[in-house]
């Protein structure tokens, strides 16, 4: 059996026990703190393959790493999981919550690149009008690159609308044979 079957079991136990308790959302948030932390913090992923370090140490660390707000579900969630040896799984297991939860809501991930940070009123205006053109709710993560000179990229998924200064400047680029 390899990690990714066992993420995805451990992943949609969880989900359907969120889904029963109608927390699905909040053990939704939890699941992204936690893989924020992991990519955070370099380190947690060997804190918890330690074998110096103990179950219940373990389990802190996960639970401190969900955030200030973290759902019972959750808590109970890295316990289970720390008792049935599959702590080293955990970042897995969160990016397959994740994954499930946005497909059961019909949501995609979309990414906007600015070199300044925009009004919210604007963010707003690009994620309905994806939203429109998609077909999906779409879950809006914001990036912040002056090296973008100017304008937006929006990565939805595997599909990127470059429309930024540099962009254009790469383009022209390219076709002067520079």
């Amino acid at each position: 059996m390899n990690h990714g079957k066992i993420s995805i079991r451990y992943a949609k136990a969880l989900l359907g026990s969120a889904t029963e308790s109608k927390v699905e959302d909040k053990v939704y948030n939890d699941m992204c703190t936690l893989e924020q932390s992991f990519k955070q913090f370099a380190t947690l992923q060997q804190v918890l393959t330690n074998p110096s370090i103990t179950a219940s140490e373990k389990a802190n660390v996960l639970k401190l790493a969900c955030g200030k707000n973290i759902h019972a579900t959750t808590k109970a969630f890295i316990d289970f999981v720390i008792k049935q040896g599959r702590v080293s799984q955990m970042q897995w297991m969160a990016l397959m919550y994740q994954e499930l939860y946005r497909k059961k809501q019909n949501t995609v991930v979309t990414t906007l690149t600015s070199a300044i940070e925009l009004p919210a009123a604007l963010q707003k205006k690009i994620a309905s009008w994806i939203e429109k053109n998609q077909g999906h709710k779409v879950e809006l993560r914001t990036e912040i690159n002056p090296d973008i000179i100017g304008g937006y990229i929006i990565d939805i998924e595997n599909n990127r609308l470059d429309a930024s200064i540099s962009g254009q400047l790469s383009k022209l680029n390219k076709y002067a044979g520079h």
